[in-house]
């Protein structure tokens, strides 16, 4: 029996084969796209604040990126039900150091029925600088047009210290801060919640924050001469016994205030009181002391003319070296029969300038020593002792060497 051949290319290029062959994939195709469903798959565009994880609380970033365009893909039915706070697009800026700047990638969190299409910018460049803060104390900028035969009185800034926060190279540009009342404001004389301004070298490469941005400001407007309050200067001739010094000087007040044209005021820095003479004081001394008129004419005290001065006193000390101080033995049962290495000793002894000017070593009997006391073999190494047979008051303020080795005394 003879079997039949087929040809392949043959059955190919049929009309059945095309036809079965049109069909399936026609089928395959339906499948394909019923399958996927595409019509039920929606994208959005939206824009995401950019948040900074891991950022140190000393550093600010300069230049700093705020948001990031996103695009996203899912199912309809999720897509419609999403709470746009679920995305979030963050940079992670953890052991990144101040003074560099740094190319990071932008990272996106969603939920996992939903893709992320696009983010763009993918990146960010991070240029840390330090954040410092810088206190400063608040000046008053009185306004140019106040009334002739006025001045302010009773100025007071609470507080008189404010903080500029920012940039360490921002911060240094700040020169001064002020507040600046206007005359009417001066006029009522009340307390005022007035903002705190500052000037500047540069222009600022970052924001500069002031904290408190506000101040309480209190002044009054007053007719008459202006007035300041200075400080007094004690002045003193003399010269006190050697074993004195004058500890502290303490005036009562320590300001005094005086009047006078702005211009005039602002030549007075200080006060001086009249001389005191402390040549004769060997004791604490309360002395009422008038005050000199300044040297600029036209300013005068208001109210009082003299200040009370209390005067401190406390005594000096001098030092004198004494060497070579045979080192004694003390305590032993025969001192004879011990050596020190070395066998004598500087000393030093501090006191009153006039003891010491008048010391006499050998009515002072200063004397080096060493306790023998169950002390039974040698060598050994002791500390030196001191001992001053005196009615003056001395005070051992050094021993060199301050130990010495104490062996026994080889005899022939």
């Amino acid at each position: 029996m003879k079997l039949k051949t087929f040809d392949l290319d043959e059955i190919l290029t049929s009309p059945w084969a095309l036809w079965a062959i049109s069909i399936a994939s026609a089928v395959v195709m339906w499948l394909y796209v019923t399958g996927l469903d595409e019509s039920a798959y929606i994208t959005r565009k939206f824009s995401a604040p950019l948040e900074y994880r891991g950022l140190d609380s000393q550093s600010i970033l300069r230049g700093r990126l705020s948001e990031v365009d996103i695009e996203i893909r899912g199912p309809e039915d999720a897509i419609m039900r999403l709470d746009y706070n679920a995305v979030n697009a963050y940079v992670d800026a953890r052991n990144l150091l101040p003074g560099k700047k740094y190319t990071v990638n932008i990272n996106v969190e969603m939920p996992s029925n939903i893709n992320l299409v696009s983010c763009f910018p993918s990146q960010a460049v991070l240029d840390l600088v330090r954040q410092v803060t810088r206190l400063m104390n608040v000046d008053t900028v009185l306004p140019q047009d106040i009334p002739e035969g006025h001045y302010i009185e009773g100025v007071e800034i609470i507080p008189k210290e404010v903080g500029i926060r920012g940039a360490e190279d921002d911060v240094v540009k700040v020169g001064s801060v002020r507040v600046t009342p206007t005359i009417d404001e001066l006029q009522a004389g009340r307390e005022l919640l007035m903002p705190v301004k500052f000037s500047q070298s540069e222009p600022f490469e970052g924001s500069v924050a002031i904290e408190p941005a506000q101040v309480r400001f209190r002044g009054m407007l007053v007719r008459g001469l202006p007035r300041k309050r200075v400080p007094v200067n004690v002045r003193l001739t003399g010269k006190l016994d050697a074993d004195y010094e004058v500890r502290s000087i303490i005036t009562d007040p320590s300001e005094i205030q005086i009047e006078g044209t702005a211009e005039d005021l602002a030549k007075v820095e200080a006060v001086d009181t009249e001389v005191i003479d402390v040549s004769m004081m060997d004791a604490d001394n309360v002395v009422v002391a008038p005050l000199r008129q300044p040297d600029v004419p036209g300013v005068s005290f208001v109210g009082t003319s003299s200040v009370r001065v209390s005067l401190q006193l406390g005594e000096t000390h001098a030092e004198r070296m004494l060497a070579n101080i045979p080192v004694e033995f003390r305590g032993a049962d025969d001192p004879q029969k011990w050596l020190s290495s070395p066998a004598n000793v500087s000393v030093t002894i501090e006191g009153r300038p006039s003891l010491i000017e008048k010391f006499s070593a050998e009515n002072t009997q200063v004397k080096a020593f060493v306790d023998m006391t169950n002390i039974f073999m040698a060598p050994v190494t002791l500390p030196v002792k001191t001992e001053i047979i005196s009615g003056d008051a001395f005070r051992v303020t050094r021993i060199d060497p301050q130990n010495v080795t104490v062996n026994t005394l080889i005899t022939q």
